[in-house]
């Protein structure tokens, strides 16, 4: 995939998030990760994008944290 197909996959993604809404986004995420899943060749390339996938979202989190504790009083 090119960057401009990225972009439109991204783009398409972050839309339907939209529309399906909050309440919703979770179970659409979780549906679309099955169906990206059920695509790969075996567990093992399954399992390294999950872990990737923590790894970055417990990194995330970790430094928004640390940026909330260098802009308290």
């Amino acid at each position: 995939m090119n960057s401009l197909e990225l972009d439109t996959a991204y783009t398409a993604l972050a839309e339907a998030i939209g529309r399906v809404g909050e309440e919703n986004t979770q179970i659409m995420l979780a549906t679309l990760s099955l169906s990206l899943i059920a695509k790969l060749e075996n567990s093992d390339a399954a399992l390294l994008l999950i872990e990737q996938a923590e790894k970055l979202t417990v990194d995330s989190h970790l430094r928004g944290n640390d940026e909330l504790k260098r802009n308290e009083p």
